[in-house]
């Protein structure tokens, strides 16, 4: 990537530390505005501002109609207004929006009646006392409109490893789409990152590489297109310490010439450490990285899955 490109994720603005909430407060997170914001673009969004509903203004609630759990719909808290139409209307605008600037991931507010994920409190029209739990109307448009677009909220991303997984997928979209149409940018794309992918899911990583394996150029948008939906639907499953043993066990063919058998019982004592979560993903993956660099296997080396973000992010922590 160039140096002066980063990758653009959408953010809810109130997450920014912007005065956009119905009580003209916000939530601001510091690691993002501090730290992430150094290294991608972040644009805020907010549905209810894009509505037109100013700040401050009343609340606004998710529900449904009795006999109609499936059709949940928006409205103010206290008149009642219902906002949903005016809600679909304004979110085809956003989509628009979103098509056009191209972004690599998105990060919503939790519990929003707009953003949340998931988890949003949703009450039965008349029944008050009648909770369900939903995902905000504006995430679930984004989730059915843009399938393969990184998305996390604001309280999946204090967790460590949905945080790491999410930006890694955000770095991913960000070099996918400077990959050139043609066949040699679209296997080289998937060399890089045949590992990282293995890392997630094996099977699919088979069926990405068949994708590339068949491409030509009378079919290469629409073999980008149904590689570019596995990709990103194998990167939303998260690795485990399991498949990462299996993906670093692969590696050591590739030192097999290099080190002695003390050497190889060593790395096997701590894959298997690796597996039983006594030692972190971190340590033995910078060891890895350490003999990549040491006996200069080109292979290995160019792979993303030594360097799929800054560093300087500091994802693997506590990983």
């Amino acid at each position: 990537m160039e140096a002066n490109q980063k990758p653009k994720i959408a953010i809810s603005s109130c997450l920014l530390g912007n005065l956009v909430r119905y009580d003209k407060n916000h939530c601001k997170d510091n690691w993002i505005v501090n730290e992430l914001s150094k290294y991608v673009e972040l644009v805020p969004i907010c549905p209810e501002m894009r509505m037109g509903l100013g700040v401050p203004r009343e609340e606004i609630h998710l529900y449904h109609r009795p006999g109609e759990k499936d059709k949940v719909r928006l409205k103010k808290k206290f008149d009642g207004q219902d906002l949903t139409r005016l809600a679909e209307e304004t979110y085809a605008m956003m989509n628009e929006d979103i098509r056009e600037v191209e972004y690599d991931g998105m990060i919503l507010t939790k519990k929003s009646p707009s953003c949340g994920i998931d988890r949003v409190k949703t009450i039965e029209e008349g029944r008050p006392d009648k909770v369900t739990w939903s995902t905000g109307l504006f995430a679930k448009n984004i989730l059915e409109n843009f399938p393969s677009l990184p998305i996390i909220d604001s309280g999946r991303l204090l967790n460590k490893d949905l945080r790491e997984n999410f930006l890694k997928s955000v770095f991913a979209h960000f070099r996918f789409k400077q990959v050139e149409k043609n066949l040699s940018s679209f296997q080289d794309f998937h060399k890089r990152y045949k590992y990282i992918l293995m890392d997630h899911s094996p099977s699919s990583l088979k069926s990405l590489g068949q994708i590339v394996a068949n491409a030509s150029l009378e079919t290469i948008d629409r073999d980008f297109n149904k590689y570019y939906k596995l990709f990103f639907k194998t990167m939303s499953t998260p690795s485990t310490s399991q498949k990462r043993c299996n993906t670093l066990q692969h590696f050591m063919g590739y030192f097999k010439k290099h080190i002695d058998t003390d050497e190889k019982r060593e790395i096997l004592i701590l894959l298997e450490d690796l597996r039983k979560d006594i030692i972190k993903y971190s340590v033995i993956l910078k060891y890895f990285d350490l003999l990549t660099k040491k006996y200069k296997v080109n292979y290995l080396d160019i792979q993303y899955y030594f360097s799929p973000y800054p560093k300087e992010l500091k994802l693997l922590k506590d990983i």
